[in-house]
């Protein structure tokens, strides 16, 4: 009835793979989980531990294959046509968790969300924390995130992730609105995954930088999805204004004075957008 599919790489899966089971299983559901591990380099978890839950397998890739490559692998060993997509670093909010995406099983593709911690870290690790509380945990707006969401075998089947993107960033948008696209259904719920904000802030900038590269590419490849993100909104006006070089170049003066404040324990999201906006208009002008 339900394949649980969890893509790890570098991290311990252990706690969300039990609590997973557990609830899955007072559920009293045919169920499966299937761990992917992407070739990691440091594991923190114990195989053994793991496969001698009932229904549960780790599958380890000989060598490092991406994120889109490995969610699509999931997809393929999974027996089951409800597939739920669960990333490491994210654990359940509620004990319903499972329960509640079992009401919407009906519903083709469904997106559960993410939110943040209660407790604020301290710094480096604040920024990451900041930033799924102000915009991934904003019920207000629908965040297209791959971290967590169910959906059917057939639809990821015929629009698969994009596996020529290697790097971090832009692959769970290109793949949703691909989905949408086909005039298929999205449907946002609250029933969110917390992010345990592990990432120092150096290391979180850095994915950052990744995911713009990533969106300088896409958004040439599929201009018409990528059109409406706020970042090439705001780029092509200044583009249009023939700003987009001296925002560039205004970025880089200030770039130290950025990343000062993004490594403090009261990070600016604002300044973040900035720096990502500065970034971009540098990469651009490499075209």
């Amino acid at each position: 009835m339900l394949s649980i599919l969890i893509p790890t790489y570098n991290y311990d899966v252990e706690p969300l793979v039990k609590e997973l089971h557990q609830q899955a299983n007072d559920c009293t559901i045919e169920f499966e989980i299937i761990v992917l591990d992407d070739a990691s380099s440091v594991r923190s978890y114990d195989i053994t531990s793991l496969t001698s839950l009932n229904k549960v397998r780790v599958e380890v890739s000989n060598k490092n294959i991406g994120r889109s490559a490995a969610r699509n692998k999931l997809a393929n060993l999974s027996s089951y046509e409800n597939l739920l997509f669960v990333d490491a670093g994210t654990f359940p909010k509620s004990e319903q968790f499972i329960n509640d995406y079992l009401t919407v099983l009906d519903d083709d593709v469904i997106i559960g969300g993410m939110t943040h911690k209660e407790v604020k870290p301290k710094k480096p690790f604040t920024l990451r924390w900041a930033y799924t509380k102000k915009r991934e945990a904003n019920t207000k707006n629908n965040t297209y995130t791959s971290a967590n969401f169910l959906i059917k075998k057939t639809i990821i089947k015929r629009h698969p992730f994009d596996e020529s993107i290697k790097t971090y960033g832009y692959e769970d948008l290109l793949f949703f609105k691909t989905i949408e696209s086909d005039k298929i259904t999205l449907k946002f719920i609250n029933n969110p995954v917390i992010h345990d904000c592990d990432e120092d802030a150096q290391t979180f900038i850095k994915k950052t930088e990744e995911g713009l590269k990533n969106l300088k590419k896409l958004s040439k490849e599929h201009y018409q999805i990528f059109k409406g993100s706020k970042i090439i909104k705001v780029y092509k006006k200044l583009n249009f204004l023939a700003l987009d070089g001296i925002c560039g170049k205004i970025f880089k003066l200030i770039k130290p004075i950025i990343l000062k404040n993004l490594n403090s324990s009261s990070p600016s999201i604002f300044l973040f957008d900035l720096y990502k906006l500065g970034y971009f208009c540098n990469l651009k002008q490499k075209n």
